[in-house]
């Protein structure tokens, strides 16, 4: 669990040099803090911490940060500029944690770029409100994925998969190998906020989802679209890494999210030692 700590506090510091840089008006330094800042939770969310942390046990021990080769040849609009900021502050901070901190910043960056990611990176730092939550895999069912899980070396972590339809979060403990999976409720509360205000005539409409999944391989949802399919309104979300597309039934959707919400506000009143409330209050 120590990478998970590293990657912490490394990005707690390139947070505080955000806020000196937004408090002192210098907007391309901005830029760059919140660059590294979202290219620590595409690591994240693509689940290779793991990776990341034989990558830098690889390093030389002792030799001094720099901007990886992958980055000399007109690659990474925000990467190469960022790692050159950040051998700069490598220089001007005076403390060793803070240049720990630094050093782990640029070899982020060197990782990202050496595993071929930078294009990926930056699409994900211009775009990634137009996109769903990122999911690394895909199954037709809990029992082939729990057997890719069981049977894969080393699953990401944390990740997010889907099986059918829905969100599930994997996780993974290297320390003592233990691994699983539980259902999560991501897209939920995003259909309950998009259908706050009444979902927008004029949806698409379909006889089968067969049908309806023809349409979006031409009509990519960005990132996502209701359509009608026999009557009923489904939420379309496109998936750009796994280039397809999940349905998610409105009615459906809404009654798991509130129910959701119900079990954990159950749960949190029981460990609060509160009763709990009354149907219909």
């Amino acid at each position: 669990m120590r990478i998970y700590e590293i990657l912490a506090d490394a990005a707690r510091f390139a947070a505080s040099r955000w806020q000196a840089a937004v408090a002192q008006g210098r907007e391309e330094e901005k830029r760059l803090w919140s660059y590294v800042g979202e290219s620590r939770n595409f690591v994240h969310m693509t689940g290779q911490v793991y990776r990341f942390e034989d990558y830098l046990e690889g390093l030389a021990p002792g030799a001094p940060p720099t901007a990886s080769p992958a980055l000399s040849a007109g690659k990474g609009g925000f990467s190469r500029p960022a790692v050159e900021l950040f051998l700069e502050v490598l220089d001007e901070v005076p403390e060793p944690e803070q240049k720990q901190h630094v050093r782990v910043l640029i070899a982020l960056l060197d990782f990202i770029a050496d595993t071929g990611q930078t294009d990926d990176v930056e699409d994900f730092f211009i775009n990634h409100q137009q996109y769903a939550p990122i999911a690394v895999a895909q199954f037709a069912s809990r029992d082939e994925a729990e057997a890719w899980l069981m049977g894969v070396a080393e699953p990401p972590s944390p990740a997010y998969i889907l099986i059918g339809d829905d969100y599930h979060q994997l996780w993974y403990m290297r320390e003592d190998n233990t691994r699983g999976m539980y259902r999560d409720y991501v897209i939920e509360p995003i259909i309950k906020a998009l259908t706050a205000k009444g979902i927008p005539p004029g949806a698409p409409s379909f006889h089968s989802r067969t049908e309806a999944e023809e349409w979006l391989k031409s009509h990519p949802a960005a990132p996502e679209a209701f359509v009608v399919i026999a009557g009923e309104y489904y939420l379309a979300v496109h998936h750009k890494r796994l280039k397809r597309h999940t349905l998610h039934h409105v009615a459906s959707a809404l009654r798991e999210w509130e129910e959701r919400k119900r079990t954990v506000e159950f749960g949190e009143s029981r460990e609060a030692g509160a009763p709990p409330a009354e149907e219909g209050e």
